[in-house]
C-alpha cells in the first residue's frame, strides 16, 4: 500500500505549485530612444536573439529611463533564461555588424561574460521571483 501511495503522490509533488511571475530589472540603458524587448526562454532553441524567436515569450515596451522593469506573468515553475535587447531604431530587429556582433544593447540573465549560452543564463522560477540584467553596448 505504501508503494502505491508513493507512486501516486510523487507526480503530484513534481507538478505542484501555482504559476508565478518573474520581475526583471534591466539597468544600464544608454537612452530612451527606441524600445526594450525582453524574452523568456524555456529552451535554448533560438536563444538569445528575441526578434527572430517564435518560441520565447516576448514583452516589448517603450523605454522611459536608464533602468526599466518588466514582468513575465503566469510562469510555470521551471528553469528559464531571459534575454533583453535595446531596439534603438524601433525596427524589431537586432542590428549586428558584419561578424554578427550586436550594434544595439543586449543583456541576458545572470550577466555572464563573453558570448552568452543558455546554460549560463538559466534561472530557476518557482513562484514569484526577481532578477537583474545589465545591458551591454559593444
Amino acid at each position: 500500500m505504501r508503494k502505491i501511495l508513493l507512486l501516486v503522490a510523487l507526480p503530484l509533488a513534481i507538478g505542484a505549485g501555482e504559476p508565478g511571475q518573474l520581475d526583471v530589472t534591466v539597468s544600464g540603458l544608454k537612452s530612451t530612444k527606441g524600445m526594450l524587448l525582453a524574452c523568456l526562454w524555456k529552451d535554448k532553441a533560438g536563444f538569445p536573439t528575441c526578434g527572430k524567436s517564435k518560441s520565447a515569450v516576448k514583452i516589448r515596451t517603450a523605454i522611459t529611463g536608464g533602468s526599466m522593469r518588466v514582468t513575465f506573468r503566469n510562469v510555470p515553475a521551471g528553469s528559464y533564461a531571459v534575454s533583453v535587447e535595446h531596439d534603438e531604431d524601433n525596427d524589431g530587429k537586432l542590428k549586428t555588424n558584419f561578424i554578427g556582433m550586436p550594434k544595439e544593447g543586449v543583456g541576458v540573465s545572470n550577466n555572464p561574460g563573453g558570448i552568452p549560452s543558455y546554460g549560463k543564463a538559466q534561472v530557476r522560477v518557482n513562484g514569484n521571483g526577481a532578477i537583474s540584467i545589465t545591458m551591454r553596448y559593444l
